[in-house]
């Protein structure tokens, strides 16, 4: 066999290696995007529940000064009744009042703060739906993962050992090539080169379909084992009939 023809049959192993290979890693990829969804709901629902807890503290540190404010007023209501003399009543009566103002505020804050509360509840009770609904997609990307893992497991190790084989066969150098080219190309390694009118030298790449120069149809028509490579993609170039004398 030409090198063209060993190349075209460990494209083919390598070919459905890599299909094989691309299964499981898009089925591995949505379960990572499962996982971080669900992940930074479940950090929002952290800080939902950190932002409450430090609101509900707030509230009952205000709660807390609206009942001291409250003691004192019903103390000076006391020494109100109690005043003897019009100055006294009208000093007493003076912070009375200043005392209400400010445990009327307190008491706006607190209402202000348990508002919030409610508004922040129901936003964790919306997001715990979420984190269920996502729990659920979580679950099914994982099994369907492992269901493609498993399925696929036993085919990719034969593949494997039959590409070991196929690359025994080709040198160093043009293996080294093919690499390269597989891994810039996802697997789409090889193209056939496409005649539209030799007379005119008209050829182009089966992948790209930019135009092919006429010496590298020449090098490849030879059966010359120098490997010839897409100017424009970097494929590698073989012709049709190379490759049904391959299959046959």
């Amino acid at each position: 066999m030409s090198l063209t023809e060993d190349l075209i049959a460990l494209y083919r192993v390598d070919s459905q290696l890599r299909g094989l290979r691309t299964r499981v890693e898009n089925a591995t990829l949505t379960l990572g995007i499962r996982e971080r969804q669900l992940a930074d709901l479940s950090q929002r629902r952290e800080e939902l529940e950190t932002n409450i807890r430090m609101l509900q503290a707030t509230s009952g540190n205000l709660e807390g000064d609206a009942n001291d404010l409250e003691t004192r007023v019903e103390k000076l209501r006391v020494e109100l009744n109690a005043a003897t003399t019009d100055k006294q009543y009208k000093a007493i009566l003076s912070e009375l009042t200043l005392l209400k103002e400010q445990r009327d505020n307190v008491d706006e804050q607190n209402i202000a703060e348990l508002e919030r509360i409610e508004v922040l509840k129901g936003e964790l009770t919306e997001l715990d739906a979420k984190i269920e609904e996502r729990t659920g997609m979580r679950d099914m990307a994982k099994a369907e993962a492992k269901r493609r893992q498993e399925d696929v497991a036993e085919r990719v190790q034969e593949l494997e050992q039959e590409r070991a084989v196929a690359a025994e066969t080709i040198p160093a150098r043009a293996l080294e090539t093919f690499d390269r080219v597989a891994d810039t190309t996802d697997g789409e390694t090889m193209a056939p080169v496409i005649e539209h009118n030799r007379k005119r030298h008209e050829f182009t790449c089966g992948a790209c379909n930019i135009e092919i120069p006429y010496n590298l149809f020449v090098t490849l028509h030879s059966g010359s084992d120098e490997i010839m490579q897409c100017p424009a993609c970097t494929r590698i170039l073989y012709l049709e009939t190379a490759e049904a004398e391959a299959a046959s």
